[in-house]
């Protein structure tokens, strides 16, 4: 107890952790608000909350738009059903059984059919009534509280497991008295508490959010009340549902726990650590997003963490999988998977922090590097601070791998962009081909092109009317026309709603709107990219920060002449350097997508002179484009500054990360969720 009461005081000494769930916590509690506040039920239930009691006591009035008869009426119909679908299941399982697939008993599928039977047998009779659903489907479809629990798991796991190690303090609590076995199982402990306990605040925080938005109706009637929750084989009320739902998500947490325990004890190295169990949970999330639970992975996504973290799933979804033969229900199976990991994870920890030294070491790398340097030291002497900077973070510790990346990852997007473009669509890609010709300011030769082109369609027209036309050709004909009249209609009715724009026509241009509208509408891509770039200046400002603390030797290099001086203002600049370059890495292939369409040449068009889009401003259209990437511009510089001021609070690389990729993620959400890319927030801001 003496070295678990050591472990907590040191927690609760660490401010990040003291504050990083109460921060938590109220993100979810906002998350879910935001999310919920745009939505039909919101309208309807939170905020017409008088209506809708009414409407429950009998006043018809209440009820004006019909939402609450319609979610009424599909309740009694689902009702009236139930019973039918518990009480035909035995029915159409002997008809089935008459098929030569179920007739031999010893096979899986007779089995699983004569399992599932049984499993709805004792549903039959069951009383389910009507009652305020909202909650509950709510509460059921909310499953992003999990990335509160990895960013919150990740912090946790930092201060348990490394930060002793950083500071080279880990030996010294080795060699003292049940330094081995009773250390690593002090920290586990810490761990799978903070874990659990977290869980429960967490969960227990959205029941409530949900329930003040909603409400649950009676909490005693049946889940299977819910339609969500028709298939569960669980005799649970709606409250035994929520607490079985907090409980099974409080054992994958401390899955998750001793994920990262076993990791942090088998890896001495909190980056390396890091990578490993981003690479886990990663390949657990693309599992569970794309293996479907019927398929032949089945079995893989009835144990994966993230698909049993889902309410709805888990309790609403039933499945049996093949166990030699033999149905089990994936459930089950899960539970024993956890049990498994939870047993074995830990003690694979503890043995690997017993047997081993547990103290970081120079890589194979590390030391070549340093034979290098030796022998051609003369030949690379530097005295300047940046250079230093430079070289520090990312040679020595090799934080220039994610410059290579990026670098990569730049090279495939720019030959993306100048690659052949291909259209699905003949109306899209004839008017991309329209307006590669007629794009710039509009002229006399816009009009007689225009005019020409009709000519000319007008013949189509004619010669395949015409009877003296030749069958085969008629067909010609029509392709040709069928290939650009679309497009053609396209860049006529564009250009007659230019001519109804207050200006006089001369001074506006024809561009290619669809092509503008394709990236201005890919808002999703643009909040992604912006992320990624976004965490990797956080990464290296926090990195160029903490590096030289890290290692003590920030009082050595402030003693020399103006030390503290010039080593602030190299770092400034080393950071400043790093967020230009992903800056450039990140928007330059968007740059030259922009730059393709038309090579700016329509640059001049103001924004009122779109025709597709209501906008009200007189800015151009080049302003707009230059306006949008300085804001991207300064978003990534004001995360450069956010990374130093958190490296400055925190004092520590990774818990700084951590926390600093989550406020990153929580705002990729919110800008996800109401689509708030930055052509979105420029706009906003002219139109205010």
């Amino acid at each position: 107890m003496g070295i678990v009461k050591y472990e907590i005081v040191k927690l609760w000494k660490k401010k990040p952790v003291i504050l990083l769930p109460v921060l938590l916590l109220a993100c979810n509690i906002f998350l879910i608000y935001t999310y919920e506040k745009n939505t039909e039920e919101f309208f309807y239930i939170h905020s017409q909350v008088e209506n809708y009691r009414a409407f429950l006591q009998g006043d018809e009035s209440a009820d004006a738009d019909g939402y609450y008869r319609q979610g009424q009426e599909a309740q009694e119909e689902y009702i009236e059903a139930y019973p039918e679908f518990i009480d035909e299941m035995e029915q159409r399982a002997d008809k089935m059984k008459d098929v030569s697939l179920f007739q031999s008993v010893e096979s899986y599928v007779y089995r699983n059919l004569v399992k599932s039977v049984r499993d709805f047998a004792p549903f039959s009779g069951i009383i389910i009534k009507a009652d305020n659903c909202y909650g509950v489907n709510a509460l059921a479809e909310y499953d992003i509280s999990i990335l509160f629990l990895l960013i919150f798991l990740a912090v946790l796991s930092y201060y348990v497991l490394f930060l002793e190690r950083d500071k080279n303090l880990l030996l010294l609590l080795k060699c003292s008295r049940n330094g081995h076995m009773p250390l690593a199982a002090a920290k586990l402990t810490v761990m799978v508490f903070g874990a659990a306990v977290f869980t429960v605040l967490l969960e227990c925080s959205a029941i409530l959010t949900y329930g003040w938005m909603y409400g649950y109706g009676d909490m005693g009637r049946a889940i299977q009340s819910v339609p969500l929750f028709r298939n569960c084989t669980y005799r649970l009320s709606v409250a035994e549902a929520f607490a079985a739902t907090v409980l099974i998500r409080m054992l994958i947490s401390v899955v998750f726990t001793c994920i990262l325990f076993c990791t942090g004890m088998l890896l001495k190295n909190e980056i390396s650590a890091a990578v490993v169990v981003a690479v886990i949970f990663g390949t657990e999330y693309f599992c569970c997003r794309v293996f479907s639970l019927s398929g032949i992975f089945g079995g893989i996504k009835s144990i994966n963490p993230f698909y049993c973290w889902d309410m709805k799933q888990v309790l609403g979804e039933y499945y049996n999988l093949n166990l030699f033969g033999y149905p089990v229900g994936k459930n089950l199976l899960a539970l024993l998977a956890a049990a498994f990991l939870v047993i074995a994870l830990p003690a694979a920890g503890i043995f690997i922090f017993h047997r081993t030294c547990q103290i970081r070491t120079e890589s194979r790398i590390e030391v070549f590097l340093q034979w290098l340097r030796q022998k051609t030291g003369r030949f690379s002497r530097r005295l300047s601070l940046v250079y230093y900077e430079f070289y520090k973070v990312m040679i020595q510790q090799k934080k220039g791998l994610v410059w290579v990346g990026l670098f990569l990852w730049w090279i495939s997007e720019i030959s993306n962009v100048f690659a052949i473009r291909y259209y699905g669509d003949v109306e899209v890609a004839s008017y991309h081909v329209y307006l590669s010709n007629l794009h710039g300011r509009i002229s006399e030769e816009t009009y007689a092109y225009i005019k020409e082109e009709a000519a000319y369609q007008d013949e189509l027209r004619q010669a395949i009317l015409s009877p003296e036309t030749e069958e085969n050709m008629q067909h010609v004909y029509s392709a040709q026309l069928d290939m650009y009249e679309k497009g053609f209609v396209l860049v006529q009715k564009q250009l007659a709603l230019l001519e109804e724009k207050t200006g006089d026509i001369g001074d506006k241009y024809l561009l290619d709107e669809l092509a503008y509208i394709e990236l201005w509408k890919d808002s999703g891509t643009d909040i992604v990219l912006w992320f990624i770039g976004a965490s990797a200046i956080l990464f290296f400002a926090i990195s160029i920060a903490v590096v030289d603390e890290k290692k003590e030797m920030l009082p050595l290099i402030r003693s020399t002449v103006n030390g503290r001086r010039k080593l602030e203002k190299s770092k400034s600049y080393f950071s400043s350097i790093c967020a230009i370059v992903v800056f450039l890495i990140m928007e330059s292939p968007l740059f030259l997508r922009y730059y393709r369409i038309d090579h700016f040449s329509t640059a001049m068009q103001k924004l009122c002179d779109f025709t597709t889009q209501n906008f009200t401003s007189g800015v151009v259209l080049g302003v707009m484009v230059v306006c949008v990437f300085m804001l991207k511009a300064c978003s990534f510089f004001s995360v450069c500054m956010l990374g130093k001021k958190l490296a400055g609070i925190v004092k520590n690389e990774m818990a700084a990360i951590f926390v600093g990729i989550g406020i990153l993620g929580l705002a990729a959400l919110m800008l996800y969720h109401f689509k708030w890319d930055f052509n979105m927030i420029f706009l906003e801001g002219l139109e205010r």
